[in-house]
């Protein structure tokens, strides 16, 4: 079970298994519609495409911490041709990103808007959904506020508010180049990332599959069943006769 940062309700997480693995990748690219879709495998309830853009990508990060664990590697490339190892901690990173709602916010009673202190405006947090329809229009941003401002029209308030009360979580993380001690900034691209790291896993499923059914016999129905890192330790004990044999 998960909480989510900003609706503050428990979801039910499954683990992924092979099936899910083979999903990665067949993918085309690692981008945001791929990451609403293999969510949407993983989380039955509450639907990943209405989840406000701070818990979806909170969600995928509590997925990679159980996975992978805490600590993030991740390296940029500098100015002056050096590569840069940029690591930190995901439970340091959130914390410093953990929704808050200012005081001169209030919520609407139409669920899921806000209000501003003597103020007509109202406005809702951008879903997952949201971002994709709007990526492809020709004014992103207007798009946006048509769809989440009443009226549509942004200000430095809003912007503030929507901010707080749900911090971004794709951002730049920095780090220091060990050959000019220049400061290197790289995007952290939270879909992307936890993407990647899960289909460099899930290279190995149809060697895996090879492997557990020639020595276990069981169908390849039941070894993509299996979750991910259940079918690992089947493997990684297999290969570890296979050395002493």
């Amino acid at each position: 079970m998960y909480r989510l940062p900003v609706r503050t309700t428990l979801v039910q997480v499954r683990q992924p298994n092979g099936a899910d693995d083979v999903f990665l990748n067949e993918a085309q690219s690692l981008d945001r519609m791929l990451a609403l879709q293999w969510m949407r495998r993983l989380v039955p309830s509450p639907a990943p495409a209405e989840l406000v853009v701070h818990d979806f990508e909170a969600l995928l990060l509590h997925l990679r911490r159980v996975q992978f664990g805490d600590r993030v590697q991740a390296d940029a490339q500098c100015h002056c041709g050096e590569r840069v190892d940029i690591e930190f901690r995901l439970s340091a990173y959130l914390a410093g990103r953990v929704p808050r709602r200012p005081p001169w916010v209030t919520e609407s009673k139409e669920a899921g808007w806000f209000g501003l202190v003597e103020s007509d405006v109202k406005f809702r947090l951008p879903t997952i959904t949201d971002q994709l329809e709007v990526a492809h229009a020709g004014d992103p941003e207007t798009a946006l506020a048509e769809r989440c401002l009443r009226p549509a029209k942004s200000n430095p308030e809003i912007e503030s508010a929507m901010e707080a009360l749900a911090p971004p979580l794709s951002d730049d993380v920095i780090g220091e180049c060990p050959n000019c001690q220049q400061t290197v900034t790289l995007h952290f691209d939270v879909p992307s990332f936890v993407l990647h790291e899960h289909r460099v896993q899930a290279s190995s499923i149809y060697e895996d599959v090879h492997l557990l059914a020639r020595h276990y016999h069981w169908s390849e129905d039941q070894i993509l069943a299996l979750p991910a890192r259940r079918r690992q330790a089947y493997v990684e004990r297999l290969r570890a006769e296979q050395v002493y044999n």
